[in-house]
């Protein structure tokens, strides 16, 4: 059992409890037998935890010693704070409660998701150090993989896949390659500089997704949600500059600012009728025309 695993069954325990006693805590890590096999939760180790969790995550669990020695999280903004913890404590925590019923996992029903763990950590090293990559990769669309050196400026999750955007040193341009397309992955003893003024967040922040297509002007999109789905719209939002502009019973508007590139096209008509492009009208005739040739695929 990973130890990450424990570390995140403390916190959450603790987190929903708000004050608990070791021996309360112990009382239901024992109750937890897919996850404790029915034994103990000594205090020496539970202070090892406590470290540890405070090292990964920075979640410092304190204790109150009035009124019986109840344990609590003194920092409870660091489980709100800063997407990239939320993300290692909403994916750990899934795995530590799927983890925690392995009694039941024939009724655990969950997706197949390309598996790049092993490249995804030889990439971050040699981000840490700046250190250039040999990568040999082969996209779909490429008979044969290809051997080339890369400078790695950082990771992105999309859609369950990791992506890598690399400088490639050969044709000196940016773009992204997908980490399960890459067959091996070594650490050059060559070092290179990472722009100042790179910062991945902003790179990204005009596109939907990983389609990076710089030729696609920046446009203002306003999108009508139906009853039924607005409020997948609200919760779920499809860009980070999307907001809600009007609201009634029957529908919601939404505003978005972004790249339109052919995946946000595919999202869009993903939905079906359920959301119809307001704005801007050539988007509009962009999307009519997907739908037409769609439509002309299944004419006899």
């Amino acid at each position: 059992m990973s130890l990450i695993l424990k570390y995140i069954w403390v916190v959450k325990t603790i987190h929903r409890a708000g004050r608990i006693t070791l021996k309360e805590l112990n009382e239901k890590w024992r109750a937890n037998v897919d996850l404790s096999r029915g034994e103990d939760l000594p205090r020496q180790t539970f202070d090892r935890w406590k470290s540890g969790i405070l090292d990964l995550f920075g979640i410092l669990i304190d204790c109150e010693q009035r009124g019986g020695y109840h344990y609590y999280i003194a920092n409870p903004k660091e489980l709100s704070e800063g997407k990239l913890r939320t993300w290692l404590l909403n994916t750990y925590g899934t795995a530590e409660t799927l983890s925690s019923n392995l009694s039941i996992h024939d009724r655990i029903l969950t997706e197949n998701i390309p598996s790049s763990q092993d490249h995804l950590s030889t990439v971050l090293e040699a981000m840490k150090s700046n250190n250039m990559l040999h990568i040999t990769f082969k996209a779909f669309t490429m008979k044969e993989p290809k051997r080339f050196l890369v400078e790695p400026y950082c990771v992105k999750m999309s859609a369950q896949r990791w992506y890598m955007l690399a400088r490639n040193t050969e044709h000196k341009n940016l773009r992204l390659y997908s980490l399960d397309r890459i067959e091996t992955v070594e650490i050059s003893n060559t070092r290179f500089v990472l722009p100042d003024d790179f910062n991945a967040k902003d790179y990204f922040a005009e596109f939907f997704g990983i389609v990076l297509d710089e030729s696609v002007p920046l446009q203002t999109i306003i999108l009508r949600a139906d009853k039924y789905h607005q409020n997948y719209m609200r919760t779920q939002p499809l860009h980070p500059t999307q907001r809600e502009i009007f609201a009634c019973d029957d529908y919601a508007d939404f505003e978005l600012k972004l790249r339109p590139t052919y995946d946000f096209y595919m999202k869009l008509m993903s939905f079906g009728n359920m959301i119809k492009v307001l704005e801007p009208k050539n988007l509009q005739e962009e999307i009519c025309k997907w739908l037409e040739n769609t439509i002309e695929m299944y004419r006899p």
